[in-house]
């Protein structure tokens, strides 16, 4: 009976245990930034994800360092599905039993390609008045 209980009880633990999340090849294009607003100047706002790994039921089976990971790649993720290349975040939320973090997802490929051509401009100026001296 003992064994059968021990059985029963494995097999539910591992039953309700989730894996934290992996990073897809669209999330790992997604950078993540913290206490750098001027980083978003021209960057189009594109909505606020939230990222949550743990429950009460299992946390005791996770590393404190592979839920923030998992959770991080949740934001990641769902950054990337919104069209963006920036995710900042916001201060994480204390729980004991898991992590959950928020932030606002940012579209910076326009403030990035909009500088390129400005350092694109200015080479080619400066390459133009070198060769005309």
């Amino acid at each position: 009976m003992k064994s059968l209980l021990a059985g029963v009880m494995l097999i539910t633990a591992t039953t309700l245990t989730g894996c934290v999340t992996f990073p897809t090849d669209e999330s790992e294009q997604v950078d993540v930034i913290w206490d750098d607003t001027a980083a978003l100047q021209g960057c189009e706002h594109k909505g606020t994800v939230i990222g949550s790994e743990g429950h009460f039921y299992d946390y005791w089976l996770h590393a404190d360092k592979d839920m923030v990971w998992g959770t991080l790649n949740q934001m990641r993720i769902k950054a990337a599905e919104q069209g963006a290349d920036t995710l900042y975040l916001y201060q994480p939320l204390g729980f004991l039993s898991s992590m959950t973090m928020f932030g606002n997802a940012y579209d910076c490929s326009v403030k990035n390609s909009v500088v390129a051509e400005k350092i694109q401009a200015e080479t080619t100026q400066a390459l133009t008045v070198s060769t005309s001296n």
